[in-house]
């Protein structure tokens, strides 16, 4: 690159990036030339640079929107398929009602030659009054049974497929983001300014970069669609369970209320303790990383045991928190297990119940049993999703704050330019030149300096 001369007014004032090496300052002539002059010494960036760093947009402080602002088309297309994949899944419920009441105890096969439509419908179009028919295929009892159980196969399949096809999908979808959030998060490294990270620890920054940024990329493929999908599959099945009994739909309603609305308060605290355990550990990594780096130094002033004791202390506390938080865990897995094993024993005796006295039939008995069978592990998975969601938006608020200092390099400042023209061999000058470090100690001050142009490098 050249540098070329510049008539430059101005005064470099204490600014908040500051330069210990050599490198290359830039600004531009009437000619509309990058001008880029070498000085060795520590200088530092004008206040007029900085202020146009306010004017940077800062990090989102939802994690959810910063994720829907991202992935916007392709959470709505994924969305869509959960809404398309409900259709077989509710459809599944309602065959081993069909299979049991229909082939197996006989309901509509009264003598044995009997035979019944298979997949036979009538239906019109509502306002455009087109009708279609089709009077399906006859069967006896036995070929029934076997067309029905091999829909009921063909039904599982297809959920199956719908399962893999959005899992693939929403796994893909995070680790794309993951890979734009940990390059925005280097981006930005790039530009703090050196006041800044005499600041920081490499390690925790590593580690933040690395590790803490992890659970973001699982989550984000669950944002939106994990609630679509396990609240759908939940509605789905508590609805057909109202459809049989309205008794015993009343029933799984109150037990999804209570578990809704008791375990997420109850996980709170997990939500807090794991705060404390990410925080302690980080300052731990941080810590190993200042002694790895002054060793030398703890050597000649043998401070090994004063480090051994710090250590110590703060694996004990990382100790009592790991604890309280395994504790805590197991007395909610305790508690939700409990409430979900306790609607079953509600079903068996009042559903059987009703079945003895007539009011319910055995096949409708167990296709409530058979859909309540998918209802706890769609509400387990939810919460477990909310409390996902507070966590990483807990873990992402602190990376946020460790990445959004009061001040960055302008971004503009490091992108390619152009490139300049010839060298024009003129000296620069510089008027009222005013050359302070980062703690605003002045260096140098001028009134008139003069510098030679008269070499090249690139």
């Amino acid at each position: 690159m050249l540098y070329n001369p510049c008539a430059w007014r101005g005064v470099l004032k204490t600014g908040h990036y500051t330069q210990s090496s050599t490198f290359g300052l830039v600004c531009r002539a009437s000619t509309r030339a990058y001008i880029i002059v070498r000085l060795n010494s520590r200088i530092a960036w004008s206040e007029r640079t900085s202020r146009r760093t306010e004017n940077l947009l800062p990090m989102e402080k939802h994690l959810l929107r910063y994720i829907w602002n991202h992935t916007r088309p392709q959470q709505i297309w994924v969305l869509a398929v959960v809404l398309a994949s409900m259709i077989p899944y509710f459809l599944a419920f309602d065959l081993p009602k069909q299979i049991i009441n229909g082939p197996i105890q006989g309901g509509g096969f009264d003598t044995p030659d009997a035979r019944q439509a298979f997949l036979d419908f009538d239906y019109t179009v509502p306002l455009l009054g087109w009708h279609f028919q089709f009077d399906g295929f006859e069967l006896n009892r036995m070929a029934m049974l076997m067309a029905l159980s091999g829909v009921f196969l063909l039904l599982v399949i297809v959920n199956g497929l719908f399962k893999f096809y959005i899992n693939v999908y929403k796994g893909r979808l995070g680790e794309r983001l993951l890979r734009r959030i940990r390059y925005e998060l280097v981006d930005r490294l790039l530009r703090f300014p050196p006041t800044t990270m005499r600041q920081i620890r490499a390690a925790e920054v590593s580690s933040m970069v690395k590790d803490e940024v992890e659970p973001f990329g699982g989550f984000t493929g669950d944002a939106f669609v994990q609630p679509a999908l396990l609240g759908g599959q939940a509605a789905a099945a508590l609805f057909f369970i109202f459809l049989q009994n309205a008794w015993l739909g009343m029933i799984a309603g109150v037990m999804v209320a209570i578990q809704v609305g008791v375990i997420p308060k109850m996980r709170r605290r997990l939500i807090e303790l794991g705060r404390q355990r990410q925080i302690t550990a980080r300052h731990l990594a941080g810590k190993v990383g200042e002694i790895v780096e002054g060793m030398e130094t703890i050597h000649a002033y043998d401070t090994s045991n004063y480090e051994r004791a710090d250590i110590s202390e703060r694996l004990g506390q990382i100790f009592k928190i790991r604890y309280d938080l395994y504790r805590w865990k197991f007395i909610v897995k305790f508690i939700n297990n409990f409430l979900s094993q306790l609607t079953p024993f509600l079903f068996y005796s009042i559903g059987g119940y009703l079945a003895l006295r007539g009011t319910l039939d055995v096949g409708q008995l167990v296709a409530v049993i058979n859909a309540y069978k998918d209802l706890p592990g769609p509400l387990k998975e939810l919460i477990d999703w909310d409390q996902a969601r507070q966590d990483v938006q807990v873990k992402y608020e602190q990376v946020r704050e460790q990445f959004e200092p009061q001040h960055l390099i302008d971004q503009k400042l490091q992108e390619l330019t152009p490139s300049v023209p010839d060298h024009i061999p003129t000296p620069l000058a510089a008027l009222n030149v005013m050359i302070a470090d980062g703690s605003g100690a002045h260096l140098t001050e001028t009134s008139r300096s003069r510098w030679s142009a008269a070499r090249r490098w690139r």
